[in-house]
């Protein structure tokens, strides 16, 4: 600050001139005051915003946990309902038990699922103290038909409560109307949170050591709903207040500290105490120590201040966001790992059935050379004991068997070399996807000999129909594992209770294209799957050993290795067939060993 500029009087006038300086240093006094006293009110208010930033954080942590828990419980419905979209008139007991089931055991915190066509309550999961609820009729009920006809009017899922339960305890209703296909209503999916359980596990707590914690609006009305934890105070002493989004409304949670919000009269004290001095001083040195060099010192300090707080701030934001995109590229990057590993497991464990299938194949014919090898020994050891008076028809009956044993020898192993010459070549093909000329009928013979052995054991057989004598350049292992995971799918779904039935392979030459044709006369593919089929991760026997990958691996490989088409036609009870459209030169790869 600058000094007084007030010209003095002269120095005629002692009395005159003590009245200026003191009038001086009181001027200059009072501003310090001023000063301290702005000083400590932003002081007080720093740490107010710092209490508040406080318990701005931990709401923020209760309202991310509280996000959590109930985005994670509350989702979990989506599934069902659209299961229940898409095959409303197929549910049975059976199947939405199992259902139910799975969804209460990987669900936290829910207390009981309910599922109610055309408003009637027909199943409930756990059943055990709920028998009750069973034939329930929303409609009739006023307490709860107002809540579940909003739902359906606003055609998503709207949450209730807390509300005490029948049962005991407090719980959350989440409600979502279920409409089929065609956009007309078919039922509700009701789902009861324990709101006791998640409070545990979202660990809030009302009262705590720092914090009281309070969260209003009951059936997520928001700021207008009842205040149904913590106390009502707490929204009337300034709290720090944020928004949780629900379906159908919000809640509004607010804290404040333990013991409110508080002043550090002490340290205010000190500093106005230190502050008078310093303003006693400055007045009796206000010519020498108030200058205009203070004032820009102090304005280039709070410039300094704000640059270095702005700085930090981005730097602060530029780490999150850069934490953030880190995160997500990690997440992508698993993703594309356990895709990946499911189709080397897949490939794995087909490769290991063809082995099984081979070695149990090979059984017949080894141990038939085994027994006629030690037969052919055992004729020969016995020729050697007798004497020189062997007779002729002796001697003849011992060739004639000794020359059965060798026939027997011969066609045994002939037929082991046969096995082992397909599966050699279909093993090689699986496990390289190397391009190579081959003829298409010799490939498919490798297979059908090759998979026959596992086959056969379901009571299944594979048919060569008529194959066309074609040489293709193109890639035979992938071609291998498209045709295996075809008739694979085949045996597990076609014929899901075994045999007897057929598997029947053809192919056709068009132009520079060939046509395969893999049909079955099994159970067919229900029309509301025929388009989903190749989906990845789509599979009708969900918990039974069904991956959901193998057509997504075939289309995959046919329409990009193979540069081919891929086609699904089928009719219930009548089989299915699908239709492969390969071109006789396979395009280019740019990497020829790349895991399919």
């Amino acid at each position: 600050m600058a000094p007084d500029d007030t010209t003095p009087p002269e120095a005629g006038h002692p009395r005159a001139t003590r009245v200026w300086r003191w009038a001086s240093a009181l001027v200059q006094a009072l501003i310090v005051v001023l000063i301290g006293e702005t000083g400590v009110q932003l002081e007080l208010a720093r740490q107010a915003e710092e209490q508040r930033a406080l318990v701005l954080a931990h709401v923020a942590g209760v309202r991310a946990r509280l996000e959590t828990e109930l985005n994670s419980t509350l989702y979990l419905s989506s599934g069902l309902v659209a299961f229940a979209s898409a095959r409303a008139d197929l549910l049975d007991v059976d199947r939405v038990n199992d259902l139910l089931s799975a969804l209460y055991k990987t669900g936290r915190n829910v207390r009981n699922i309910v599922i109610a066509p055309d408003n009637r309550v027909k199943w409930v999961y756990p059943l055990a103290g709920n028998e009750r609820v069973i034939g329930l009729y929303y409609p009739d009920n006023p307490q709860q038909w107002p809540a579940v006809k909003r739902a359906i009017e606003r055609r998503g899922t709207i949450v209730a409560g807390p509300v005490d339960l029948v049962q005991g305890g407090r719980g959350l209703v989440s409600r979502t109307p279920i409409f089929r296909a065609d956009g007309h209503y078919w039922g509700l999916l009701s789902l009861v949170i324990d709101w006791d359980s998640l409070q545990r596990t979202a660990g809030i707590i009302a009262d705590s050591a720092d914090y009281q914690l309070a969260i209003r609006g009951r059936d997520v009305e928001g700021s207008r709903g009842a205040v149904f934890f913590g106390s009502e105070h707490v929204f009337a002493m300034r709290p720090v207040e944020s928004q949780l989004e629900l379906p159908g409304g919000s809640w509004t949670i607010a804290a404040i500290p333990a013991g409110g919000w508080s002043t550090p009269y002490v340290r205010v004290h000190a500093l106005r105490l230190l502050y008078g001095v310093i303003a006693a001083l400055i007045g009796w040195f206000a010519f020498r120590l108030i200058g205009e060099k203070q004032e820009r010192e102090i304005a280039r300090e709070a410039l300094a201040s704000l640059n270095s707080e702005l700085e930090t701030r981005i730097d602060a934001r530029t780490a999150e966001l850069r934490n953030a995109n880190d995160e997500l590229a990690r997440l992508v990057q698993t993703l594309r790992k356990t895709q990946t590993d499911l189709v080397r497991s897949e490939k794995l464990a087909a490769l290991g059935a063809l082995v099984a299938g081979i070695a149990h194949e090979l059984n017949t014919p080894v141990g038939n050379s085994l027994l006629a090898a030690s037969t052919l020994t055992e004729q020969l050891r016995q020729l050697t004991r007798m004497d020189a008076s062997l007779k002729r028809s002796e001697w003849n009956a011992a060739l004639a068997h000794m020359q059965e044993a060798s026939d027997i020898i011969q066609r045994s192993l002939g037929r082991a070399s046969e096995l082992i010459s397909s599966f050699k070549q279909v093993a090689t093909d699986r496990t390289t996807a190397q391009r190579r000329r081959f003829t298409l009928a010799g490939a498919i013979h490798d297979l059908a000999v090759t998979l026959q052995p596992s086959v056969r054991r379901t009571g299944v057989t594979i048919e060569e129909d008529a194959i066309a004598d074609v040489k293709l350049d193109s890639y035979p292992g992938p071609l291998d594992q498209v045709l295996m995971n075809l008739i694979q799918n085949a045996v597990l779904h076609a014929y899901p209770g075994g045999g007897p039935g057929r598997i029947r392979l053809s192919a056709t030459v068009d132009g520079g294209w060939v046509c395969i044709v893999v049909e079955d006369f099994g159970v067919g593919i229900p029309p509301a799957n025929l388009s989903r089929v190749f989906d990845p991760f789509f599979t009708t026997r969900l918990g039974q050993g069904g991956t959901g990958l193998g057509l997504h691996i075939v289309h995959n490989i046919v329409t990009g290795t193979l540069g081919g088409e891929i086609d699904v036609q089928s009719e219930p009870g009548r089989g299915t067939r699908f239709l492969l459209r390969l071109p006789l030169h396979a395009p280019l790869q740019a990497d020829t060993t790349t895991d399919h």
